[in-house]
């Protein structure tokens, strides 16, 4: 903690130049600090410098630099349960009462809620977390029972997992998912002729597995007849459309008036695509779905019957289908959902018996089915239903939200607040630039329009003085040529007449 005069000064000053460019070095205590963004973040590190906190009071008097450093180098308000009576009969019995009693005097003068922000403890802000203090337990609570309760509630309570399978008939999806799930969850649907198969069905079949007391309540959702018809354009929609459904389901109960319920969850929390082992890139089909899908749910790419490949045919298939996902923005899971959590792959095959031997299931050296496993059960269950709720349906919210005109809400609370206040500010000035740029167009625009038509205009005006030119010209002549005729007559008259008179 700082405590000398000048040092503190000293500190400010550094605090200072850091936020404010000083045109004059000298007056640097002078600065207004009617930004509150700018007062914020200058009193914010001078706080955490000195370890000493600002009352509210006090903070509203701060108008500038000056000030905050006039505070900092004035005394610090005397605790006023020091030298009170009942104060010091707490102190004398401290140790005959509980650890969380203490004495707080009240002061009629100021009031509670005013020592609250000027004395022992100060306010925080609407959205700080307050600073704690550490105390000593002198017996046992029973605290380190409470994650036992939670484990034994969670325990209680089933949980949920929603899974969607899609990808053609005949890649062996319903042999994968039984193996998955160690129980045989669907019979062997053959595939049928794809010339009888008119639309995608969606067929969700609900199981509940119980393993050490603990419940998932299991929906396996059925894409029978995707990819199956020779005209494919619409064999993505009825898909969208019921996972579209699930999320408006769940947002209706939210508006209902019995929300605090349990909401019943049937939104998809994992996509399984299987994909064809041809050993060549994606297929337009393909790459038009999971682009589509990726945006609404968590996709898991699954490389169907993926024993048929060699090793080195399956790792130059999956470096291909990874490099078509990245080319074309694909999001995947876990990959495009980066957290704290183990690495596992992701990419799986699964296993068959051949004449020339095993391939077999639980073996990672023969396929990586058990990895997959591993991501949905063991290391990512709770991350697919955190990420179905708060990056998925929270983007269907919020675009739900947006088409009804709610605008955009931006608090200064949120962790992105600054990052989406640049982000704004850029925008708009990019939108101002983008709009300057378009006046400056049309101004040029219509200056040479306007140009245009004088030049025009100027053009007629001279057609028009060059046709009066020439018929002024016209009638000249033509009045030259009348006065030479009367000249004539005129003369030879008075020829006449001296002739006559001689």
């Amino acid at each position: 903690q700082i405590t000398e005069p000048d040092e503190i000064k000293n500190k400010i000053h550094d605090i200072v130049q850091k936020h404010v460019k000083l045109a004059d070095k000298n007056k640097w205590m002078d600065i207004k600090l009617n930004d509150p963004k700018l007062k914020f973040e200058i009193l914010r590190d001078c706080m955490s410098l000195t370890n000493r906190n600002i009352p509210n009071l006090e903070l509203n008097l701060i108008e500038t630099v000056g000030d905050a450093v006039k505070f900092y180098l004035g005394e610090e308000k005397k605790d006023p349960r020091i030298g009170h009576p009942v104060a010091a009969w707490f102190t004398e019995n401290e140790d005959k009462l509980p650890p969380n009693m203490t004495f707080i005097p009240y002061v009629k003068e100021i009031g509670e809620y005013a020592l609250q922000h000027r004395g022992y403890f100060p306010d925080p802000g609407p959205w700080k977390i307050p600073q704690t203090r550490n105390v000593v337990l002198r017996d046992t609570l029973g605290i380190d029972a409470l994650p036992r309760q939670r484990f034994n509630k969670t325990k209680r309570t089933p949980y949920v997992l929603n899974i969607m399978v899609v990808g053609e008939s005949g890649l062996g999806k319903t042999t994968f998912m039984n193996t998955l799930f160690n129980t045989p969850l669907k019979e062997e649907i053959h595939p049928k002729n794809p010339q009888s198969t008119q639309t995608v069905e969606i067929s969700p079949v609900h199981y509940e597995l119980v393993e050490d007391g603990v419940t998932l309540n299991l929906t396996v959702v059925d894409t029978p007849g995707f990819g199956d018809q020779l005209n494919r354009e619409h064999n993505l929609d009825p898909i969208v459309e019921y996972i579209d459904n699930q999320f408006e389901a769940y947002h209706t109960a939210e508006r209902s008036p019995e929300f605090r319920r349990a909401i019943p969850d049937t939104r998809i929390h994992a996509l399984l695509y299987f994909i064809p082992p041809t050993g060549h890139a994606l297929k337009e089909l393909d790459i038009k779905s999971l682009q589509v899908l990726s945006a609404k749910v968590n996709v898991i790419p699954v490389i169907a019957k993926a024993d048929t490949l060699t090793q080195e045919e399956k790792a130059a298939f999956k470096k291909t289908i990874l490099r078509d996902i990245e080319a074309n923005d694909i999001r995947i899971f876990p990959t495009a959902y980066p957290d704290d959590r183990e690495s596992v792959e992701d990419l799986e095959v699964r296993g068959r018996s051949y004449r020339w031997g095993i391939v077999e299931v639980e073996n990672e050296q023969h396929c990586d089915f058990i990895h997959l496993r591993e991501l949905l059960m063991t290391h990512a269950l709770h991350d697919l239903l955190e990420t179905s709720h708060t990056v998925h349906y929270h983007n269907y919210r919020a675009q739900k939200l947006r088409s009804s005109g709610r605008p955009e809400s931006i608090l200064a609370c949120d962790d992105s607040y600054e990052h989406r206040i640049e982000r704004s500010k850029q925008s708009m000035a990019e939108d101002m630039i983008k709009k300057e740029e378009e006046m400056r167009q049309n101004f040029v625009m219509k200056v040479r329009e306007k140009e245009s038509n004088l030049r025009e205009r100027e053009e007629q005006l001279n057609q028009r003085r060059q046709q009066l030119m020439a018929e002024l010209e016209e009638q000249r002549l033509a009045l030259a040529a009348e006065e030479r005729e009367f000249q004539e007559l005129y003369n030879a008259n008075r020829s006449a007449r001296w002739l006559s008179v001689l």
